[in-house]
């Protein structure tokens, strides 16, 4: 039976290993210039309007048809009240959600603009998980006729990313770049969650102190089942109790997390 136990615990062990979903952090910067057009409705004062938003595919491309794309957010927009219509991908894409967004007027700025993303979902509350994503930026300068629109790809990823294939300057748009700057791994580290959790064993109460910011704890048995599952309120003192002393003796696995990962700790309940 002790045999039987152990090997049930290494392949929980492997599958709890293989689900996690690396979220990297770290932050994409975006530069580019639109430049005065020569044509279209509003060529006389230069009025546009735009947006730059953050796409995830499985394989992200330059082309507007490249890889199935799914909308994450929505990091600039520029137009007046009854321009809607005007950037149809974007407002088609988004929903026309502007969580967190830059947003103004219709613009007739044409200087360098500069957009970041710290890799987190709209909400600001998790990094998204790693892999391909794209820059979309759309600009309309004459009612619906006169509009483009770019993508840009990248990795977001645990490694630093330059995309130098896809930012040759075209009529619509110049001056562009495009990185992903990956946080240093020692930073990563002490971002995310560390406790410290006595008397282990036990007979029944655990107290965890937490080293950094804590969002959640949850506790599992051997068989991978959720018996204890609590937000943290950030205003606490950093130290919790938790009362196990109603469950059986054995291992449980208590985890801490918060938006950047988790950790988990292994004790033993032994009344």
């Amino acid at each position: 039976m002790k045999n039987f136990y152990k090997i049930l615990l290494v392949a929980l062990l492997i599958c709890f290993t293989n689900s996690i979903v690396a979220q990297s952090a770290g932050t994409m910067t975006f530069t580019f210039t639109t430049p005065k057009h020569t044509s279209g409705n509003y060529v006389s004062d230069g009025r546009y309007v735009l947006a730059v938003w953050i796409e995830s595919c499985a394989t992200c491309g330059a082309g507007t048809t490249v890889g199935t794309s799914t909308y994450v957010r929505t990091k600039l927009r520029y137009w007046a009240g009854g321009t809607n219509d005007h950037l149809p991908t974007w407002n088609s894409k988004s929903g026309g959600s502007t969580t967190n967004a830059t947003t103004g007027a219709t613009s007739t700025v044409f200087t360098s603009r500069t957009v970041t993303w710290d890799g987190m979902n709209a909400a600001q509350t998790a990094l998204v998980a790693d892999g391909n994503y794209r820059v979309c930026v759309q600009e309309t300068w004459g009612h619906g006729s006169s509009t483009a629109t770019r993508y840009f790809p990248f990795v977001k990823g645990p490694t630093s990313y330059t995309n130098t294939s896809d930012v040759a300057a075209d009529g619509n748009l110049t001056g562009i770049s495009l990185t992903w700057t990956a946080t240093l791994a020692n930073d990563t580290f002490v971002a995310k969650p560390q406790a410290v959790i006595y008397p282990n064993p036990s007979s029944g109460v655990f107290n965890i102190e937490y080293q950094n910011e804590v969002k959640n704890i949850k506790v599992s048995n051997i068989l991978g089942e959720e018996i204890y599952n609590q937000k943290v309120d950030l205003n606490s003192e950093n130290k919790k109790q938790i009362d196990l002393s109603s469950f059986e003796n054995g291992v449980y696995f208590i985890s801490v997390a918060n938006d950047y990962g988790s950790s988990t700790y292994k004790v033993v309940l032994d009344k």
